[in-house]
């Protein structure tokens, strides 16, 4: 990689994303099997994380390309034709896991008409789709059916969107909630030390005090990722579920603060430790690449309920240290990663980059 590009990244976001990509990979591949050992609480607190903190540094990256893209709207209107029918397609060979690729596409089209607004707008938009989420995620999603084939968007364009917004595996609301604080964030100076630190102990803040607040006031029910709550009534208590991907309130402020909290501190750690994490930041910048070899790996593994959950975190690191290994190699002589490179399509840079509004 050249100088000049690498001195015009910002490291501690592809760290942040390389650990965004264990976590995802570590709940594809090991799922909690309700022991109380270590590799199940590891497994358990993983849920519900990995996905946040890969959409909040999406919103990061969103503002960061809009500031350096001659065309920004062009180049996000191509991410998302690429990510669409990619996400799509990998969910009907995948044998048991939800993809998201189709979602993030669907965040990029919404970038579009977001990247313009002040920082106090996007965090009430934030606020905005949390609240929604935690209704319709309730009310309306029980009543609808899903619709996340290849071919939906084309014989129910109607109920596939629905699917996108409201009941799929990722509904918009309250998941756009992660990628527009991500887009605050992607205004401020990233590179200050001083906002570091910040981030890094404001985030750990909220996210245990949310945590630790749920789990004292609320019922503390969980509810099985990829599965619609039965019924389609209202319920105040759960709005106090921190279980990973409830949808609800609680869960969106805690893994919001621990997102936060991960990419600060990759922040601080990755300029001042720039050798040893060389390889994981090499994973976190084909993170895409990354994301669809491990999603269609997946077809050919066991599937987790019917291995035990030590054989599987091996799976899991195994596959994760395979590909950092590739990704370093592969950086030695190639500037972007296989799949990322489609994605640059149309981002020609500006003669003189700006910096991102901050209003």
């Amino acid at each position: 990689m050249s100088s000049a590009v690498a001195s015009s990244r910002i490291i501690g976001i592809d760290l942040a994303r390389a650990f965004a990509m264990l976590g995802m990979v570590i709940a594809h591949y090991a799922w909690p099997d309700g022991s109380a050992g270590l590799l199940n609480g590891v497994a358990t607190g993983v849920s519900g994380r990995a996905m946040p903190l890969f959409v909040l540094l999406g919103g990061v990256g969103v503002t960061i390309l809009s500031s350096r893209s001659a065309h920004p709207d062009r180049a996000l209107l191509i991410r998302a034709a690429i990510l669409y029918p990619v996400g799509v397609v990998l969910q009907e060979v995948t044998t048991f896991i939800a993809i998201i690729l189709q979602y993030y596409a669907l965040l990029f089209v919404l970038a579009i008409l977001f990247r313009r607004l002040g920082r106090k707008t996007l965090v009430a938009l934030a606020v905005l789709f949390t609240v929604i989420g935690a209704w319709t995620y309730q009310v309306v999603g029980p009543q609808l059916d899903r619709f996340e084939g290849p071919l939906d968007l084309i014989e129910n364009p109607p109920a596939a969107l629905w699917s996108l917004l409201f009941n799929g595996s990722y509904p918009l609301f309250p998941m756009a909630s992660f990628f527009l604080v991500g887009m605050v964030l992607g205004r401020l100076d990233l590179r200050s030390t001083r906002l570091q630190v910040w981030l890094a102990a404001g985030g750990t803040v909220v996210g245990v005090t949310t945590a630790w607040l749920a789990n004292r006031f609320g019922e503390g029910r969980g509810f099985e990722f990829g599965t619609r709550p039965a019924g389609s009534e209202f319920s105040w208590t759960r709005l106090l579920d921190t279980t990973g991907h409830s949808e609800m309130p609680a869960w969106v402020l805690s893994a919001t603060g621990t997102s936060v909290a991960v990419l600060g501190i990759c922040l601080l750690v990755a300029p001042r430790m720039a050798g040893s994490v060389r390889p994981l930041v090499a994973l976190g910048q084909l993170a895409l690449s990354f994301y669809v070899f491990q999603a269609v790996l997946v077809r050919f593994t066991p599937h987790p309920e019917t291995t035990p959950l030590a054989q599987e975190f091996v799976t899991a690191l195994a596959i994760y240290l395979g590909f950092m290994a590739f990704a370093t190699i592969w950086q030695l002589r190639f500037r972007t990663g296989p799949l990322e490179a489609a994605l640059r399509v149309g981002s020609s840079p500006r003669r003189q980059r700006r910096p991102p509004v901050d209003r």
